[in-house]
């Protein structure tokens, strides 16, 4: 295969899709027991995505405005929209779902496990439409639902770097090429830490603060290291040097000692932005003979000793100044 194939393949591979989306089928096997739901028809229609968390009540629907039903939507009928139903004439209902049906909707779920008119399975069946029923109450299956699904929907992008968990943290390492994040990273790696993914990282948005990075499935527990090629962590180091995926708390940027801008007494904390998260961000000067592992180390120590509030370091300094500078 032309190198210039395999590496487009290759960023293929790597990449996420461009809009998630997660098949009813996949769902049904994960939570079905959590949110109590079971299949009752429509089983030929379990490969129907979802691509949103949006949960919708076909109320207007059922009066016959059904502009805004989203095919990519689960349809969630309670207590009150069966209570409509009854209302209406027998024949008028059979042709308000039939209709809804034919609208080729992702799923109906009916909840409270409520009875229901025979005509419900004859549609879903006629058009392969999953039709279930939960216990829960249309409110709980609602909220429920829809923490599972802002997860698994939740946007990705894909950033480059090398991403350890370091003292339970999870550590983003980022710097130029060819300056050594990969050793550090196999450094970090034997002093007990653990590899998470190396050069492309997904991250995944799980809540307005939570940036959650994992590893392509093609990349999975592989390190490339100059001189080396490529190492397999579990193979060499066991599966305990590797997990799948971390919160990211801490950036951690090597830079050229010629661009680093010392300063003793400010901040040394900056904010790096991923994915509209905020993330503290360290920088640290490369030069022959420097540990970057143990400066790595040192700088998670920091991040998780002013995390817990332990107290300001550089703060606790320049008061020792200032009062040094009054007493004179």
């Amino acid at each position: 295969m032309p190198k210039q194939w395999h590496n487009a393949l290759l960023t293929q591979a790597l990449s996420p899709m461009a809009e998630p989306c997660v098949c009813l089928e996949e769902l049904l096997a994960e939570h079905a027991a959590a949110l109590r739901l079971r299949l009752l028809g429509g089983e030929a229609g379990l490969q129907r995505l979802v691509n949103s968390p949006r949960l919708q009540k076909p109320s207007l629907a059922f009066a016959g405005f059904t502009a805004h039903i989203d095919d990519f939507c689960m349809q969630v009928i309670g207590k009150t929209e069966m209570a409509y139903l009854a209302t209406l004439p027998s024949e008028r209902q059979l042709q308000v779902i039939n209709g809804f049906f034919d609208l080729r909707v992702a799923a109906v779920v009916i909840t409270h496990h409520m009875p229901f008119p025979s005509y419900f399975l004859d549609a879903a069946q006629r058009t392969a439409t999953p039709l279930l029923t939960s216990a829960l109450s249309s409110a709980d299956f609602m909220i429920n639902m829809t923490m599972i699904l802002s997860k698994r929907l939740a946007p990705v992008v894909s950033q480059p770097g090398v991403f350890l968990d370091i003292f339970g943290q999870g550590v983003l390492l980022r710097a130029a090429s060819g300056l050594g994040k990969s050793e550090v990273a196999l450094e970090l790696i034997t002093r007990g830490h653990r590899l998470v993914a190396d050069d492309t990282v997904n991250f995944r948005r799980e809540s307005a603060d939570a940036l959650v990075g994992r590893c392509p499935e093609l990349s999975q527990d592989m390190l490339e290291v100059r001189g080396i090629g490529l190492v397999n962590v579990r193979h060499l180091f066991g599966s305990s040097a590797i997990t799948r995926s971390k919160k990211v708390t801490l950036v951690v940027r090597f830079i050229q000692y010629k661009d680093f801008e010392h300063d003793r007494i400010s901040s040394p904390w900056k904010q790096e932005t991923i994915h509209g998260v905020h993330i503290p961000m360290a920088e640290l000067p490369v030069l022959p003979g420097r540990s970057l592992a143990v400066l790595v180390e040192a700088v998670t120590r920091i991040h998780i000793h002013q995390q817990q509030g332990d107290g300001d370091d550089r703060g606790d300094f320049l008061a020792r100044i200032d009062a040094v500078a009054a007493g004179g």
